[in-house]
């Protein structure tokens, strides 16, 4: 089994980003163990469920994985319309149990536009067979300022195997999501951080998915940054008049904190 993880930054006239989360799987054959093997096992029946939706500002998005599997991870990517000077980011990208439970069922992202428009919410699921140890913990709401990190832990033993967070604030939104404090077998704690405009504070809620030690995983890190237009732009065609004569260029807005290839 062998996970990815990416943080990537972005930044647009109105406002910054930075993504979160991206996992990509790949699925081996469980190997044929003896009664007495205590070796850790590898994730099963691991598949990627994802829901689109456009909607208003904060409004949650939710996919839930299919009977019988758990999220063990996921993420969320928030588009803004292709017209005019939109920014958005993500407010949240967490996973979250039915009735205050400790098992994730799916994933739930949401987002902002500075622009006050509808923005188009992408979320991811990685699901899986509950692997030992499989539990969600989700921290208490707690106010910081603005983009101070706030990390949650696993239970002594235990492994991360995904996270995330919702910043409550206004004018606020979710820039870090990352796993932390590794051990040989893996991270055991999930950081997150989310930045005000005002520079007050912020209130995070944050998550993390945890399990007993998984078989065969490693875990990459890539960090990438990107100017404005994050998600590209249609230049304003200056032909043979001065700058000022030209149209406005179209920017399309994105953040992203999602799955990589599987």
């Amino acid at each position: 089994m062998i996970f990815q993880q990416f943080l990537s930054r972005a930044s647009s006239r109105f406002g910054w980003c930075a993504t979160a989360l991206g996992l990509a799987v790949s699925v081996a054959v469980p190997a044929q163990h003896a009664a007495a093997d205590t070796t850790p096992a590898r994730l099963q029946l691991v598949r990627v469920v994802k829901a689109t939706k456009t909607v208003a500002d904060f409004q949650q998005v939710q996919v839930e994985c299919p009977d019988g599997t758990y999220a063990i991870s996921g993420g969320t990517e928030a588009v803004a319309p292709s017209v005019g000077y939109d920014a958005v980011g993500l407010v949240g990208s967490f996973p979250y149990a039915r009735y205050n439970g400790n098992k994730a069922r799916g994933w739930i992202g949401n987002a902002r536009n500075f622009g006050r428009n509808p923005t188009t919410v992408n979320v991811w699921a990685v699901c899986a067979i509950i692997p030992s140890g499989y539990e969600l913990v989700k921290a208490t709401l707690v106010q910081v300022p603005s983009d101070q990190t706030v990390t949650v832990s696993c239970p002594a033993g235990k492994t991360a195997l995904g996270g995330g967070a919702e910043i409550q604030s206004a004018g606020s939104s979710l820039t870090k999501s990352y796993p932390s404090a590794f051990a040989a077998s893996g991270p055991t704690t999930w950081t997150v951080a989310g930045p005000n405009r005002s520079n007050s504070d912020v209130g995070v809620l944050g998550f993390v998915t945890c399990a007993d030690p998984i078989a065969d995983n490693v875990w990459t890190t890539y960090k990438v940054s990107t100017n404005s237009p994050p998600a590209g732009s249609s230049p304003a065609s200056t032909g043979g008049g001065s700058p000022a004569a030209a149209p406005p260029r179209t920017v399309r807005s994105r953040c992203s904190s999602r799955p990589g290839p599987v």
